[in-house]
């Protein structure tokens, strides 16, 4: 399962998204062409609360439906 977070940097609002495999844990951050990079620094920057979390539940709707 896949535990999806709504970071504050300085700039604005950024969306991060974990998985733990095993011992493995998987961080990554949405990149502006809507794909996960493991890279926070290039990391899409929303400057809003509302838009963040908006762009949040349409990725998690895209990543179940890519799941199955």
């Amino acid at each position: 399962m896949r535990e999806y977070k709504i970071i504050r940097t300085e700039l604005g609002w950024i969306l991060s998204r974990k998985k733990q495999m095993g011992r493995l844990i998987m961080l990554q951050y949405l990149y502006w062409s809507k794909n996960w990079w493991p890279n926070k620094w290039i990391a899409k920057t929303f400057y809003s609360q509302h838009s963040a979390e908006s762009a949040m539940v349409v990725m998690k709707i895209k990543d179940k439906k890519s799941e199955s």
